[in-house]
């Protein structure tokens, strides 16, 4: 049998055998992820929706909180009730859901090889990470692609109401129903126009009989507000799209979208429906979050995760890209054998991007690790009976408690800290601190209120400019030494150190010698990052017989000239042992936001490195990497970790 004639038998196996081979086969790959995680993607607000849902059966308020999108919370709590994973679990099962329904899609427009939607889809990077978080994206994609299938099969009654819950699960779903509204007009359907709002209506009624107003939906909702988050150009989702759809699925949807408006415009007829159901959906909801982040309104903070919730859409239209592809290099090279082996390749390419871009199994982010750690030290210090204001509910996702119960107050404003009560304990963090107007220093260094720890994240992370971190303080008796004795704390100068490496490029150098040296302007010695891409100043760093506190934390210190003011270096640390890597982190190191680019500057941070057992075979290894074409001068340059 020649390879044209096996080609060949592969195209008589069944098309609906071969699409319950890849449900399984993606559903097997997408469960062994969930096992293997320790964490979570959407960072606290997967968490904050997690929590609504969670505790929706003791607080039935849950339901009909307009932040929690009701819809989603009232189907997502028995899931929550299990746990987080259960939570996860039933977003891998509506994103493989998602993409049948995408499949479906593409069969009933008659593209060919519509099994291809259904790969696009589970395996789009921003589609497949979302699964495992707690936010509404993915059950949105869902009910959109269905609400878009019923209407492809005339089920116009079942179509619009199912469109008319897209509301409930995204406040952003109202972008869509003026979509919707164009088809039923288009197909002189307009009887069930009404329905697009049917949804919305019926919860509204149902808020009102228990208490609330007509419009609780859109409570706290300004669309004109101020650029809380800040805000970008109209073109930002555009350049970073080949990140979140992955390249070869950018390309392959690209291509499709051109040929289907080409298509439109030659046979309007015929595309009619693809059009208004397919590409006008994912046009328009992706310009509506490009305009908002433009223009810093509706609250947006233009993150990559809004565009998973049209992934089905672009899935559709990627399918015929994707096939039109592999038709090219059969009109080239005349070779079924050909086609079949570039449509092999992209479809490879296609589900090999998400493991390429994103880590796979999910591990708990930076700042997740701080508030982590937060919930750990309150355990074990027996604080969790006690009465805790707090900015973050997420750090209760780790304590396991109910953020709602009498003993934990969310605060809400600065103003609220003045009603605490000696004895009362605040655990704020930067990010939610400044969206609730709250001056971090001012509390910090207020005599008013004992700083008891401070919590960073894993990595240096920054928040609206200020570097991020979880501070738990007790509300006191003004003292004039609180203030000194909360300063020693935010500068870790209460803890012990050990000098783990140390140059000053003076008296001590690294191995590579070379690029040290002195100016007229700086008569003593540094070191010179040049502009090539490599790692600098690498130390392999031995911790068996210093005993450090555990999770083991270094803290990093230099000086930094920045000859080239738009690149940031890049520092990287790693653990490794007889059993392989067991850490490793790279992260940019950005300049202080006051720093003059022409003068050297000090650069301080901290890394934490959890879950490393302390073993004559461990090796810490960090160094600088200069991944980018700048150049940098280093000085004074000190590594040192946290002992007991």
């Amino acid at each position: 049998m020649n390879f044209n004639s096996f080609i060949k038998s592969l195209s008589d196996i069944s098309e609906r055998r071969l699409m319950y081979a890849l449900i399984a086969v993606i559903l097997i790959i997408d469960m062994a992820i969930l096992v293997l995680s320790n964490g979570y993607s959407g960072s606290s607000y997967s968490v904050m929706h997690y929590q609504f849902a969670r505790w929706a059966f003791t607080n039935p308020e849950n339901f009909l909180n307009s932040w929690a999108n009701p819809l989603f919370t009232l189907l997502a709590a028995p899931f929550a009730l299990l746990g987080f994973k259960s939570l996860q679990l039933m977003n891998i099962i509506l994103g493989i859901l998602s993409g049948y329904f995408a499949y479906r899609v593409a069969k009933e427009l008659k593209m060919k090889a519509p099994l291809l939607a259904l790969v696009i889809c589970s395996f789009t990077p921003v589609f497949m990470i979302t699964f495992y978080g707690g936010t509404t994206e993915v059950m949105f994609a869902f009910v959109a692609i269905l609400g878009t299938f019923l209407l492809i099969k005339d089920k116009f009654l079942a179509g619009a109401l199912v469109i008319s819950l897209l509301p409930l699960i995204r406040l952003d779903g109202l972008i869509l129903l003026p979509v919707y509204a164009i088809y039923f007009i288009r197909w002189r359907k307009t009887k069930f126009l009404p329905l697009l709002l049917s949804a919305s209506v019926f919860y509204s009624l149902i808020g009102m009989l228990f208490g609330k107003d007509l419009f609780w939906l859109f409570d706290g909702v300004k669309i004109w507000s101020d650029s809380i988050f800040g805000h970008g150009t109209f073109y930002q989702f555009i350049l970073r799209s080949p990140g979140f759809f992955g390249i070869p699925n950018e390309i392959f949807f690209v291509t499709g979208l051109v040929a289907g408006l080409w298509l439109y415009i030659r046979e309007r007829k015929e595309y009619s429906q693809e059009f208004v159901l397919v590409v006008l959906p994912f046009v328009i909801y992706f310009l509506a979050h490009s305009f908002a982040w433009w223009q810093g309104i509706g609250n947006s903070q233009g993150l990559s995760r809004y565009m998973a919730a049209i992934v089905p859409f672009m899935a559709v239209m990627a399918t015929r890209g994707l096939y039109l592809f592999a038709k090219m290099f059969f009109i080239i090279f005349k070779s079924e054998a050909v086609r079949i082996g570039a449509l092999i390749l992209g479809f490879a390419s296609i589900i090999h991007i998400p493991f390429a871009i994103q880590n796979y199994p999910v591990s708990l982010s930076s700042t997740d690790w701080a508030l982590s750690d937060a919930a750990e030290y309150i355990k074990a210090k027996g604080l969790d009976t006690e009465k805790i204001y707090y900015t973050d509910p997420s750090v209760f996702y780790f304590l396991n408690k109910n953020p709602k119960c009498n003993s934990y107050i969310e605060v809400k404003n600065a103003e609220q800290l003045k009603t605490m009560q000696n004895s009362d304990l605040l655990l704020f963090d930067v990010a939610f601190a400044a969206l609730k107007g709250i001056n971090v220093d001012s509390v910090l260094y207020s005599s008013g209120f004992k700083l008891i720890q401070v919590f960073n994240p894993e990595i240096p992370t920054y928040t609206f400019g200020k570097p991020y971190f979880v501070a738990l303080l007790e509300r006191s008796d003004a003292d004039s030494l609180t203030q000194f004795e909360n300063q020693k704390i935010v500068t870790g100068s209460n803890k012990s150190y050990v000098t783990l490496v140390k140059y000053d490029f003076d008296s001590s150098t690294p191995t590579d010698t070379i690029t040290v040296s002195t100016s007229k302007i700086n008569r003593t010695a540094y070191f010179r990052i040049p502009k090539r891409n490599r790692k600098y100043m690498v130390s392999e760093i031995k911790l068996d017989t210093i005993n450090p506190i555990q999770p083991i934390t270094l803290k990093v210190s230099y000086r930094q000239f920045r000859k080239t003011s738009d690149e940031n270096l890049r520092y990287f640390v790693e653990a490794v042992s007889n059993e392989g890597t067991l850490y490793k982190r790279v992260f940019e190191v950005g300049t202080p936001a006051q720093a003059n680019p022409d003068e050297w500057h000090d650069i301080s941070f901290t890394l934490i490195l959890h879950n490393i057992e302390v073993t004559p075979e461990l090796t810490i290894r960090t160094g600088f990497w200069n991944k980018r074409k700048g150049e940098f001068l280093i000085d004074d340059y000190k590594v040192e970790v946290v002992v007991k």
